[in-house]
């Protein structure tokens, strides 16, 4: 999310761009022919059935920030950009997601999930019997029940510009570390899933992702210089707001022929005393087929 930057003029969004261009290591060829195009046979996960659920959910909190010394009681706040992190840095722990299923049409799952990487479980689906709609050649409709149970602690960090009694101006920048309210979201989703007679068999995957927006409801009202048991605090009211998606996808492993223009081969990069290297793939050697028109 971008930045929420407020003035006395009101609220203005402030989006940072630092980009860079990847290269992932695939050439598009200028004209495609069978001279440059092979038929591969890969074996790999399928989408069969996929849903995105989006969230919403706020808390209120009232946070009190330690303020440098040189910033005195009497100081009005004239701009502040307020961002709110939800990944483990900064001395916080972060925001966890742990989605849960109850059940699929009614039943608890026979087997714990598998962890298959990038946060995501995998659920099989061989205990749904799918053979009244594999008669008909279509697919099973599964409704899934689950909670999706969010935890943890944000970063909040404050820059701005304090005007002093002075006449002054001076720039600050303050962080706290907020334990959020654990919450917990239920939801319902239908997917459709293929048969489950066939030897490799469909399964449910799910992945979810946070971001967090914390809001000055009143703007530059929002924060005022406190004193608090003997010592200056800033004191901010905010609304944090979490923003939640999550996709599942119903998987199942397939064999495709597809079309290719031969291996990956990212950049090199050039140094050292070596004057060859090892392979990291081994070299195609397949038959070129050429099919009849």
């Amino acid at each position: 999310m971008g930045k929420n930057v407020y003035t006395r003029s009101g609220l203005s969004i402030e989006q940072t761009d630092s980009c860079c261009t990847a290269n992932s290591g695939c050439v598009t060829p200028p004209v495609y022919s069978p001279e440059d195009i092979i038929a591969e046979c890969i074996f790999t996960d399928k989408v069969y059935d996929a849903i995105l659920i989006r969230e919403e959910a706020d808390q209120c909190k009232t946070v009190f920030f330690d303020i440098p010394d040189n910033v005195p009681e009497g100081t009005e706040i004239i701009n502040a950009t307020i961002t709110c992190s939800v990944k483990p840095n900064g001395g916080s722990s972060g925001v966890v997601i742990e989605p849960k299923i109850n059940s699929i049409n009614g039943h608890g799952c026979p087997s714990a999930p598998t962890p298959i990487g990038s946060g995501a479980d995998r659920i099989p689906l061989d205990f749904i019997d799918t053979s009244e709609c594999d008669a008909e050649g279509r697919g099973t409709p599964i409704v899934v029940d689950q909670e999706i149970d969010v935890y943890g602690e944000v970063l909040i960090t404050i820059s701005g510009t304090a005007s002093l009694p002075n006449g002054n101006t001076r720039d600050f920048t303050v962080k706290k570390v907020v334990r959020i309210d654990d919450f917990m979201i239920k939801r319902f989703a239908r997917l459709c899933i293929p048969s489950t007679f066939a030897a490799q068999k469909p399964y449910l995957t799910e992945f979810c992702a946070v971001l967090c927006d914390a809001i000055l409801p009143l703007g530059l009202d929002s924060l005022e210089i406190v004193n608090r048991d003997g010592n200056l605090a800033l004191k901010a009211n905010l609304v944090l707001l979490f923003c939640i998606v999550c996709e599942k996808k119903i998987i199942v492993p397939v064999q495709l022929c597809v079309l290719s223009t031969g291996f990956c081969q990212p950049e090199e990069q050039e140094g050292g005393l070596c004057v060859e290297f090892p392979r990291l793939f081994p070299e195609q050697v397949n038959v070129r087929i050429i099919g009849e028109e």
